[in-house]
């Protein structure tokens, strides 16, 4: 119960920390940076519990495995010993036949004086004798294998007994294991769920954090005193154009909904390849950089760019990059290289081949840097780049120039 009441805790906290509230505008960058901290404190609690649960899991799935093993060992004995039994019971009826023919023969304990076929197909008195002793021996010996059998029968039916109780046991702990790896995998998913991107959430909401104070924010502003700041100390100029982010080359995968691997799924951007690693990538309009990020598990190098297109602001995101060409806070225009292109690798392995994955966020009241600011998902509300780049080409589409 105390272990079930500290999953749920754990759980909860992760949830409550990364909740974005109404009053996340008037906190300071300092106070987020320490909810931030709380919250990757939690995470790694979380971790630490899944761990030992996916630990105490293994072993009832090992222990269950075992009594399987034991069940089945038990049950081929018990079959054994009903074969034996059957083979015993077989023996003495023969036994018990071979008696009754051999008694016809031994009568002298009755009184009576016919021997019967056997004792008077002797050939003279000493042989009579003979066959009358032979008889009784041969009598009491299959008598003695009888008891033997008896005896035999008995200590098999009850080595059958104990086999059966042993069984049966063996099966209520193998139905107790079986419920507690139910359990314990539930607790699992349980603390998967509450953890699923919390880590890379933690890391972007650090970042930006961090991008904001080389912007010229200070620990003690709070999140709208710093977006001022940023503001009075110079606009993204309007523009009224968007290019494309390399030089030429197709529309790999197009925003929405495709088929991989025989399964359905949501596209969230818009793919450009060329199929060359290493060539530069744009932004797609003139901006500032307002955050570098680096996603191991997908993404690899992803820089982030603000930009105010046809009055309104926008956040883009460039995906699968093998490394930075620009740093944070640095005005960029349409021609600034911002990475190098690249793809599946090591260090990318949701990325299917070398290609750029372009984001688009409405960031309007920004929105988007409150959202993450404030511990949330960097990646949610994405919308479709053709919102601001009509002239991108369907999807195979081919372009030759930006």
């Amino acid at each position: 119960m105390k272990k079930y009441c500290y999953l749920v805790v754990t759980v909860a906290l992760i949830f409550s920390l990364s909740m974005v509230t109404v009053s996340a505008k008037d906190l300071t960058l300092n106070q987020l940076e320490a909810q931030a901290k709380a919250n990757r404190e939690a995470y790694n609690k979380a971790k630490e519990q899944k761990a030992l649960t996916e630990t105490e899991k293994a072993n009832a799935t090992k222990q269950k495995t075992e009594v399987e093993a034991e069940i089945n060992n038990i049950n081929t004995e018990l079959k054994t010993i009903e074969s034996d039994i059957t083979k015993l019971q077989e023996s003495m009826k023969i036994k018990d036949k071979e008696i009754k023919e051999l008694m016809k023969f031994v009568q002298v304990s009755n009184g009576e004086s016919a021997y019967l076929e056997y004792a008077f197909g002797a050939s003279s008195f000493t042989d009579f004798i003979y066959r009358v002793s032979v008889a009784e021996q041969l009598s009491s010996y299959n008598d003695t294998l009888i008891q033997e059998y008896n005896e035999n029968v008995k200590q098999l039916e009850q080595k059958q007994k104990e086999l059966a109780t042993k069984q049966q046991e063996l099966t209520v702990k193998q139905q107790e294991l079986t419920v507690l790896e139910a359990k314990l995998s539930k607790e699992i998913e349980t603390l998967q769920s509450g953890m699923i991107s919390k880590d890379q959430e933690y890391k972007t909401q650090i970042n930006l954090i961090n991008s904001m104070k080389k912007r010229g924010c200070k620990g003690s502003d709070t999140i709208t005193s710093c977006q001022n700041k940023i503001i009075s100390s110079g606009n993204i100029a309007s523009v009224n154009g968007t290019y494309m982010p390399i030089s030429s080359g197709y529309v790999t995968s197009d925003y929405g909904w495709r088929v991989i691997n025989g399964k359905n799924e949501f596209h969230t951007g818009i793919d450009f390849s060329k199929s060359v690693a290493g060539d530069p990538v744009y932004p797609i309009a003139d901006g500032e950089v307002i955050m570098l990020d680096n996603n191991p598990e997908c993404g690899n190098h992803i820089v982030y760019v603000k930009h105010n297109i046809n009055g309104h602001s926008y956040i883009t995101s460039y995906w699968h990059l093998s490394s930075w060409s620009v740093s944070v806070g640095q005005k960029v225009s349409y021609t600034t290289k911002i990475g190098s292109m690249a793809g599946r690798n090591s260090v990318d392995t949701c990325s299917g081949g070398i290609h750029v994955h372009l984001n688009l966020f409405d960031n309007s009241g920004n929105s988007w840097e409150n959202r993450v600011l404030a511990g949330g998902n960097p990646n949610s509300g994405r919308i479709n780049p053709r919102i601001v780049a009509p002239q991108i080409p369907g999807h195979n589409g081919y372009f030759s120039h930006r």
